[in-house]
């Protein structure tokens, strides 16, 4: 190769680098794209903001009180209740006005939509480096929970990153980052502006390699079929086409029957996590419950009884309202646990959107604090 040729290759190489190397401090100086961070916080007015950047009053409490932390997702923020009727208002308000009540009692909210026990264990870690509390309840909602501990990111694919944990042979490692780290490509501005627009990182495919197999669906059956799950995908009523039940990303997932390994090992999963949060609060001398909501059968007279088949997209998916009971038993089958009954019929937030409303949230928060008061010593 002629002296020349050399030359002008180098001279190539040499300003491809510089162009990129401009590119790129000009990116950084103007900030774009924007950071990156594993896990969030609500976004919501920040009159409405408690110190850690919940929904919820400011944590203010005597040496005399007894504080109680309410741990959860969107249930917990609950967007569809008025400020003063926020779940954490409700809860103390029935606490301290029901006989037997020793103490005056604070609660307090740690709360945003989309949370599993990954991020909730994460903050309760934040919040004890603060503040106190003398009980702490997590608001469980498994058809979420598992999921939402089980990927990466947020709802419904490939979405917001988030901390995550792994269960190897029984041992939780982890989290994948800490809370509101930033992720290490979206430090370098050129690879995050190329990842935005071609979407080179991919957490959930990434992630999916630690993962068992998921639920299979028939690809057969006789008997009744329920089309209630295809009348849904039909209409898209409820975000139902964001269900991915091909990887178990979907509310459905804890329904199906019988369990597929995915699913114990969500369980499994999820299950390490409450154990770490249950110690974590023993360690700061904090009683630890949970609460799960139970609805009526919600099931169409269609579709009526416990074991049902749903056919969506020529596949078969097997549910059982037995098998999703079991399941939420053997999360909680070593912890304090309580299970709220929902007593009203008009409890939804709307017919397309299942969070309590604001008359249900109260019911429940009424009917928790009866269950609660002998525990407050």
């Amino acid at each position: 190769m002629k002296k020349k040729s050399v030359v002008n290759i180098l001279l190539v190489l040499s300003s491809f680098v510089v162009s990129i190397m401009v590119s790129e401090v000009f990116l950084q100086v103007i900030k774009k794209p924007k950071h990156v961070y594993s896990g969030w916080l609500p976004r919501i007015a920040a009159s409405e903001k408690n110190q850690l950047g919940f929904r919820g009053r400011k944590i203010n409490y005597t040496d005399d009180d007894y504080v109680i932390l309410l741990l959860g997702d969107s249930q917990v923020q609950a967007e569809s209740c008025a400020f003063d009727w926020l779940p954490e208002n409700r809860l103390e308000y029935h606490l301290n006005s029901k006989a037997g009540s020793m103490k005056k009692v604070k609660v307090f909210s740690i709360g945003a939509g989309g949370y599993g026990q990954d991020q909730q264990l994460q903050l309760l870690q934040i919040y004890y480096k603060t503040y106190r509390a003398d009980m702490v309840v997590l608001w469980q909602t498994p058809g979420n929970d598992i999921w939402n501990n089980v990927f990466p990111t947020h709802w419904p694919r490939n979405g917001t990153p988030k901390p995550t944990f792994r269960l190897v042979d029984g041992e939780l490692y982890g989290p994948s980052e800490e809370f509101l780290e930033e992720l290490w490509w979206s430090k370098i501005k050129l690879f995050a502006l190329a990842n935005r627009m071609f979407g080179i990182i991919n957490r959930d495919d990434l992630w999916e390699k630690y993962l068992p197999q998921p639920y299979k669906p028939l690809k057969d059956y006789e008997g009744k079929i329920c089309n209630d799950w295809q009348e849904r995908w039909d209409k898209n009523l409820g975000l139902m086409r964001d269900e991915n039940l091909s990887t178990e990303k979907s509310h459905l997932a804890i329904h199906l029957t019988p369990v597929s390994q995915r699913m114990r090992y969500g369980l499994d999963l999820t299950k390490a996590l409450l154990g770490k949060i249950q110690n974590l609060a023993a360690t700061h001398k904090s009683l630890f419950v949970t609460f799960n909501t139970k609805k009526a059968n919600e099931n169409s007279e269609d579709c009526p009884g416990d074991t049902l088949v749903h056919l969506l997209n020529g596949k078969y998916y097997v549910t059982s309202t037995k098998q999703y009971d079991d399941s939420i038993s053997f999360l909680n089958e070593n912890l304090l646990s309580l299970t709220i009954p929902i007593t009203m019929a008009e409890w939804r937030v709307g017919p397309e959107n299942s969070h309590l409303n604001e008359h249900a949230t109260d019911q429940v928060m009424e009917d928790l604090a009866v269950r609660m008061l002998p525990l407050i010593k």
